[in-house]
């Protein structure tokens, strides 16, 4: 089956198809090393996301922990839980709500909390990313109606379209579904502008505008699979790319006999797949393209994993991005904050929250002419 896969993959080579193009790291997008010389705030395992306060305090979801991060890196826990926190989002006026995978805690630590488990009659699965809206709303980002957090490389190999993005009143619990068969929702934004929130859709490489029945597509084509969101300072935001796209990936996922045998024979940490870090085991695949020559790993090798950040302003266009590039450390950005002219950046793949100057990040980029 491999042989017919591989010649398959290079009859596409030959120009016959071009259904597995796949954008080019160019413009806003072009390579540098700015995730990878970060400075390191904090280094823990299964840290998960990000959120900063109106006050500019950091908290970040560690297993299931929730912890305040100060500047220099020390931590004090907030609180904690009976399994692992997948997603953060605090309120305008105060309010820590989190998310365990299926359901969702709002007013955490208050004395008032309140449980959420389900939506528009159907369960919450695959609470992914949470954003709170300047009227008090929380938007939710239930990625998959069928797998949960954990197994979102089976909703991608499966060519999952079950997400939703969903409002949550805090106040009194009610729930209304903005938009559904969402392919892997896995952020969300609103700019208060009126004109709806934004959603991005991994499996799509893009990001929808909900607005009325039909959600837009105002981002797409991007070179990688798009996470969460950050409010940056002038009304745009930064966006974390949690993989980046490679052909070979996209070539398993329109080859239907081979993805079907491989999700049935080969443990998931081995598949041909996106992954948010590489290289601790010798068994991953795609090394045969990351030939190493005087110790260095090839920078054009096929990327299993990356770390990549864009900055966009608010009229969605991208203006330029921070990366890891194959080889590095800082692969799986999935969560940010900015507080003031400091970025933090959370690398799942490393375990780390970075920290940068963003004003120190633009002068760099000028002085190489990248912007």
């Amino acid at each position: 089956m491999f042989d017919t896969m591989l010649s398959k993959l290079t009859s596409f080579g030959n120009g016959r198809s071009n259904s597995l193009s796949v954008p080019v790291f160019d413009g806003a997008f072009k390579p540098n090393n700015l995730l990878e010389e970060a400075e390191t705030l904090l280094e823990r395992t299964r840290l998960e996301d990000l959120v900063a306060d109106a006050q500019g305090q950091l908290f970040a979801a560690c297993g299931s922990t929730v912890l305040k991060v100060a500047p220099d890196g020390t931590t004090t826990d907030v609180a904690s839980f009976d399994t692992a926190i997948t997603a953060l989002a605090i309120l305008p006026e105060g309010g820590l709500c989190i998310a365990l995978g299926d359901r969702i805690i709002t007013g955490v630590g208050s004395g008032n909390e309140r449980t959420i488990d389900q939506a528009a009659n159907k369960p919450l699965v695959a609470v992914t990313a949470m954003y709170g809206q300047k009227n008090g709303g929380l938007l939710v980002c239930d990625g998959s109606a069928k797998h949960g957090v954990d197994d979102w490389s089976r909703d991608l190999m499966e060519h999952g379209k079950s997400g939703r993005l969903i409002r949550l009143d805090p106040a009194n619990g009610q729930t209304d579904v903005l938009a559904s068969g969402l392919a892997y929702a896995f952020g969300a934004y609103d700019d208060a502008t009126g004109d709806g929130p934004l959603v991005s859709e991994s499996w799509n490489h893009g990001v929808r505008r909900i607005r009325g029945a039909k959600p837009a597509h105002v981002i797409d084509r991007l070179p990688g699979y798009p996470s969460r969101f950050a409010p940056a300072g002038d009304g745009g935001f930064w966006l974390t790319i949690c993989f980046g796209r490679t052909q070979l990936v996209e070539f398993v996922l329109k080859e239907n006999d081979y993805r079907q045998e491989m999700m049935r024979t080969i443990d998931p940490k081995y598949w041909i797949a996106p992954a948010f870090g590489s290289g601790a085991d010798f068994r991953e695949p795609l090394q045969a393209g990351g030939v190493k020559q005087m110790g260095y790993l090839k920078p054009w090798a096929p990327p299993r994993s990356y770390g990549l950040l864009v900055r966009y302003g608010a009229d969605l266009i991208p203006q330029y991005s921070l990366h890891s590039r194959v080889g590095g450390a800082h692969h799986g950005i999935n969560a940010a904050a900015q507080i003031g002219d400091t970025l933090y950046a959370l690398s799942k793949g490393s375990g780390r929250i970075l920290k940068l100057s963003v004003s120190g990040v633009r002068e760099t980029l000028a002085g190489k002419g990248s912007l």
